[in-house]
């Protein structure tokens, strides 16, 4: 949505996860690509944030459900009138295709990874503020002196444990995404508030604001209502207040 700032609350805890390493691998895919040694510094950091996560969670067979779930919600689609048919079997085989990948993965997500000397070693070493890789880890200070393009190899070799469970967040996510519709409302005196439908999965809040405007939304949501209060902020310097203002936004409740 051009020249708008999208603000998002998950409803609950699968999508939340997911969101959280769609991020990660957002900013895994911009750094590990790059040449300077921070940008890789950076990737190496976000494949062991990665890693905590898989290893507390079972995100494969979380975001399988996922896949299943919304599989069953498109072949019931395909009996209804007025459908995109070509669109939605193109998406029901992806989805098929996408679970058939995770089904494939022998173990948990980056188990590969676990025992890597290079990642060990970095995490060690960021465990202590201000670390120095001249004497904290002289292993991983030899690795990082490598020919750019070496580092940049290896940091997509290693992102490449992460490939399908990648592709399927994000085809999970934009299809929640895409199943809401945008609709205006006013947000009295900087309130709005309004009660979900319990005969619907809702799965995520959206609430769109211009990019320039001087005010945000924070988002809380539960099982049967959710409510969106404005604040500003002026100096960064104290907690944001409401605003007293009435305030336009564009909300989207998915619920795939």
């Amino acid at each position: 949505m051009k020249d708008y700032q999208i603000y998002e609350q998950p409803i609950n805890k699968r999508i939340r996860s997911m969101m959280r390493l769609d991020l990660l691998f957002d900013q895994l895919a911009y750094f590990a690509k790059a040449k300077n040694v921070w940008d890789n510094t950076n990737a190496v950091n976000i494949i062991n944030d990665i890693l905590e996560f898989t290893n507390r969670t079972d995100i494969k067979s979380e975001v399988i459900k996922e896949l299943e779930r919304q599989q069953s919600i498109v072949e019931s689609l395909l009996s209804q009138p007025g459908i995109n048919e070509k669109k939605t079997l193109k998406l029901l085989e992806n989805i098929k295709q996408l679970t058939d990948d995770l089904h494939n993965i022998s173990g948990a997500i980056g188990q590969d990874l676990q025992q890597n000397i290079i990642l060990n070693s970095a995490k060690q070493k960021s465990i202590l503020p201000g670390s120095s890789g001249s004497f904290d880890s002289p292993l991983y200070l030899h690795w990082i002196n490598q020919p750019s393009a070496n580092r940049v190899n290896q940091l997509l070799e290693w992102s490449s444990s992460f490939i399908h469970i990648s592709k399927a967040i994000k085809l999970a996510l934009q299809t929640i995404r895409d199943s809401g519709d945008n609709a205006e409302h006013i947000a009295e005196n900087g309130f709005y508030q309004d009660n979900l439908d319990l005969s619907k999965s809702y799965q995520l809040i959206r609430v769109a604001i211009p990019s320039t405007a001087d005010y945000f939304p924070e988002i809380s949501a539960g099982k049967h209502r959710f409510s969106i209060r404005f604040l500003s902020n002026i100096g960064y310097t104290s907690n944001p207040e409401q605003t007293e203002n009435d305030i336009p936004f564009i909300l989207c409740n998915c619920c795939f």
